[in-house]
């Protein structure tokens, strides 16, 4: 009984996961969401900070959890939307961010280095034109790699509707990559 708190172990006897044990078995998880859903400007492990705030504050009113990923898929969206919000109104009133600041790691050459950068930009400002919903079945498909069935559970939609989702999220980040591409110089 060393380290946990009893209150903790009547909880986890009745069916819902302690506050621990939710942290231990999905803390990555919500990193890599926060990572992949706030890009650019976001910082996953404050993300995942407040995510986990918000689980430890509603945890003890909640009942026995059916599906604690899709419940901490929800809280992580909602945490992601409202920080690009805010970063969104900040960055507005802001300099722009000079170029050039970092020097790259690897060996390889400037050309590929600025190719590399430019792809990334590009795909990261096409992501910016995307609704949330649209980057978030992007994000859980092609990048995370779930199954439909487990964006379905993840977003709380028939799996019938993510396919149509996802479909038009393609269409919507080609067009949108295609015109930044347009007026790029």
């Amino acid at each position: 009984m060393t380290g946990t708190r009893v209150g903790d172990q009547l909880e986890s006897a009745v069916g819902r996961p302690t506050f621990d044990e939710l942290y231990r078995q999905h803390a990555l998880t919500v990193a890599r969401w926060a990572a992949r859903l706030g890009k650019p400007w976001l910082d996953p492990e404050d993300v995942t900070h407040d995510v986990f705030l918000k689980v430890q504050r509603s945890l003890p009113t909640l009942d026995a959890l059916a599906d604690a990923e899709a419940w901490l898929y929800a809280i992580t969206v909602n945490v992601v939307r409202t920080r690009r919000r805010v970063e969104r109104f900040r960055r507005w009133f802001q300099r722009p961010e000079t170029e050039g600041q970092r020097v790259p790691a690897t060996s390889a050459s400037a050309v590929e280095h600025l190719e590399r950068r430019d792809a990334e930009r590009l795909v990261l400002d096409a992501m910016q034109t995307l609704s949330d919903r649209d980057r978030e079945v992007l994000v859980l498909f092609e990048l995370e790699g779930r199954s439909g069935q487990e964006v379905s559970r993840l977003m709380g939609a028939p799996v019938d509707r993510i396919w149509v989702w996802l479909f038009r999220a393609r269409q919507r980040f080609a067009r949108a990559v295609e015109a930044l591409e347009r007026s790029s110089p």
